[in-house]
């Protein structure tokens, strides 16, 4: 992948893995290809993904927003954080979906993600049980927070054999397909409903 991508607005027609945390790798279209286009460009991109989502409440978000809009540096930060976070789960999930094991730096990578992650929320008794929430909502990073804790939940309860990689070399979006025996070679994503595929051989 490039160094530098384009900039292009998220569309929530995006949403085409199955699992929110599978689709925020999503918001980078064209892993493989030389000009991969970035949905991601500010905080507030990051925020209205969150939204669509279904990440964060409307409410929430705008609070992030507004926040972001006060504190420049500090969420440009996030931002970056957000993409690292977004490439190591790349990472990770590719190596699962081709059955392979995730390299160790990643997952070091990752591990340091996840403690964030775990600082950043506490217990709270509901009704019969106990729930892991966020500590403070109005965090810049609690966006990348809540999805590293969704995605340790995800790998821990990976669907067998529904994780799939696009067939689409430059493609690189990953996704659940309905079931393990499905034929679904092809994200439905933005470079493969724009003639991509019929490139692939």
């Amino acid at each position: 992948m490039s160094e530098k991508s384009e900039c292009s607005p998220f569309s929530a027609e995006g949403l085409v893995a199955g699992h929110h945390v599978l689709d925020f790798t999503n918001t980078l279209a064209g892993w493989g290809s030389e000009s991969p286009v970035d949905s991601l460009d500010d905080y507030i991109s990051l925020a209205r993904w969150s939204v669509d989502a279904g990440v964060m409440e409307p409410t929430l978000a705008d609070i992030l927003v507004m926040k972001a809009s006060l504190e420049s540096e500090e969420a440009a930060a996030a931002l970056d954080s957000a993409r690292a976070l977004r490439t190591l789960l790349h990472h990770v999930f590719t190596a699962f979906a081709l059955g392979e094991e995730p390299s160790y730096d990643d997952m070091e990578s990752f591990e340091a993600f996840w403690r964030q992650a775990i600082a950043a929320h506490r217990l709270a008794f509901e009704g019969d049980h106990i729930e892991i929430r966020p500590a403070a909502f109005t965090s810049l990073t609690i966006i990348a927070d809540l999805i590293t804790r969704d995605a340790v939940d995800l790998m821990k309860t990976m669907p067998d054999k529904r994780l799939h990689l696009c067939a689409n070399d430059d493609c690189g979006w990953l996704y659940f397909a309905q079931s393990p025996a499905a034929e679904q070679r092809f994200c439905g994503g933005k470079l493969c409903l724009n003639g991509e595929v019929g490139r692939i051989k």
